[in-house]
């Protein structure tokens, strides 16, 4: 009995779902090999001219946004040029904007940093004429979206409406700016884009018309992969089954389909299990796994008191130029009730310098000092037990890199101080070069590691030392569950639309000239 209820689950589960399998595992293929269209840290900031500050320039970040009516919604303030004009890039909400059911959403803006001035947002001439000058290339062509396939993540709802900037060249480059933010803020190719639609869009379940509702979306893929698991633990269950109880023959299956079905489940059924359920945690259903993002409280004992600035900013690119810089970016930094300034740039031997913003010294280093970061670690959480406090110059179980390229939008810094206080099992691992938290653990992390992390990117540790070895064991088992799909797709088909039995016909006397069928 408990047998046949697992046959008639499996069988109408795999009728249901086969196409899907198949589509996942083939789409994951290429999605290991081209990622979503994304803008890394590294593109952003070559495409970027080099600053020009006046000397009696500029406004710090707090004071341009007074004048220009803004209230700061986060920690970012960024100085940079906009043609000839040195401007902060700021998320941030209209001082006077107000709401009784929610509070207003922080967005992107772009304040003139001599005069304060709040300028409005792009038109799609002046964002064209931000894309040619990020690309080099000659604008083709705009147009407005405010969402659009390869826009559609909720991480660029703070710059929309975007504009799409087509640009001449023969691999049809396409930018997205913020007419907000006024720069670029995503490109894609033509071939990413092609390959994208055979990679990441149906291995998410990642178009545009579900996508757009983050819930609805979330709540597809989980009650698409809940039976998803369930087909492969009970394929798991009667390949077991067969193999072990079955007193007969170890494959019971004469017909092909059915009999290569069986073989390669052998083979393939647990994996494909793993990567069913794993995929299922990437989605943190029903909250299993708490956050890795720091919350907002911690960001506030970490930043301290805000500090009497004493320097502009023009000062810090100053100083950072005489240390070799060519200076290309200026962002804000708070760290235990001090104010810097990361001067970004390009140079022999670095990319940045940290220029002390308060005080009476303009201390010049390529991080903040270490009795400032673990000042404010030790006050971070001042109501738990003071934390262990290491420096790491290589990852850890918890806290690693996807890939050691600096370039790759999955990267993270070392070396970085990691604390850890016993009582609650929570671990906070601090970058002192951007003067910020990078990562926060608690007692789930070691188990979202590895039952997302680990079983379904393979990336644990010895395979991340041996790349070429992850990389053909990632393609091996997808061709093999690939092969395993297709068998299932041929039996599903087959259940769905029998062969038709033919019907004898009758006899009729051989005399009258008829025959038999």
């Amino acid at each position: 009995m408990v047998k046949k209820l697992v046959i008639f689950v499996h069988k109408w589960l795999g009728v249901v779902l086969a196409l899907f399998f198949l589509m996942w595992f083939v789409s994951g293929v290429v999605l290991y090999f081209v990622p979503f269209p994304s803008l890394t840290q590294a593109e952003r900031l070559a495409a970027l001219p080099p600053l020009q500050l006046p000397a009696d320039c500029c406004l710090g970040a707090p004071e341009a946004a007074r004048r220009a009516g803004l209230r700061p919604g986060g920690s970012e303030a960024r100085l940079g040029m906009l043609g000839d004009t040195p401007v902060w890039r700021m998320l941030a909400t209209a001082a006077d904007s107000a709401s009784f059911d929610t509070p207003p959403r922080p967005r992107w803006h772009t304040v003139d940093a001599r005069t304060g001035a709040l300028l409005p947002p792009l038109s799609d001439t002046q964002a064209a004429t931000v894309a040619e000058a990020f690309s080099g290339r000659r604008a083709t062509g705009t147009e407005w979206v405010e969402r659009d396939q390869w826009t559609v993540p909720q991480g660029l709802d703070v710059h929309r409406p975007l504009v799409k900037v087509l640009l001449d060249g023969d691999d049809g480059l396409e930018l997205y700016v913020s007419p907000g933010a006024a720069e670029v803020v995503r490109d894609t190719r033509r071939a990413e884009r092609f390959w994208n639609w055979l990679g990441a869009v149906p291995h998410w379940i990642y178009p545009t018309v579900l996508r757009q509702f983050p819930q609805a979306w979330h709540h597809v893929v989980v009650w698409l992969s809940v039976p998803g698991v369930l087909l492969a633990a009970t394929g798991v269950v009667l390949g077991v089954w067969q193999l072990f109880l079955n007193r007969q023959r170890w494959i019971p299956y004469r017909k092909f389909w059915m009999r290569w079905h069986h073989i390669l489940g052998l083979v393939a059924a647990v994996f494909t299990l793993t990567w069913m359920f794993s995929g299922l945690m990437s989605m943190n259903p029903w909250g299993v796994f708490t956050s890795r993002v720091v919350d907002a409280q911690s960001r506030t004992q970490w930043a301290g008191e805000a500090p009497r600035t004493t320097r502009g900013p023009a000062e810090a690119v100053a100083l950072a130029a005489a240390e070799g810089l060519v200076p290309l970016e200026v962002d804000t930094l708070r760290i235990a009730g001090q104010a810097w300034y990361r001067v970004r740039g390009q140079g022999a031997g670095a990319v940045q310098r940290l220029v002390r913003a308060d005080g009476p010294v303009a201390a010049v280093a390529h991080a903040v000092p270490d009795a400032t970061v673990l000042a404010a670690l030790q006050g971070l959480r001042p109501d738990a037990p003071p934390p262990a406090i290491e420096w790491l110059t290589q990852y850890d179980g918890l806290y690693y890199a996807r890939h050691h390229d600096a370039s790759t939008a999955f990267n993270r810094p070392l070396p970085v101080w990691r604390a850890h206080w016993a009582g609650d099992d929570v671990t906070v691992y601090a970058d002192a070069a951007s003067a910020r938290i990078v990562m926060r653990a608690d007692a789930t992390t070691p188990w979202q590691r590895l039952l997302y992390n680990g079983l379904h990117s393979l990336d644990f540790a010895p395979l991340l030392a041996r790349p070429a070895l992850r990389t053909g064991l990632i393609v091996g088992l997808s061709l093999l569950g690939v092969a395993l799909c297709v068998t299932s797709c041929v039996v599903a088909w087959r259940v769905l639309v029998p062969r038709r039995r033919r019907v004898p016909a009758p006899t009729v006397p051989m005399g009258e000239g008829a025959w038999t069928a």
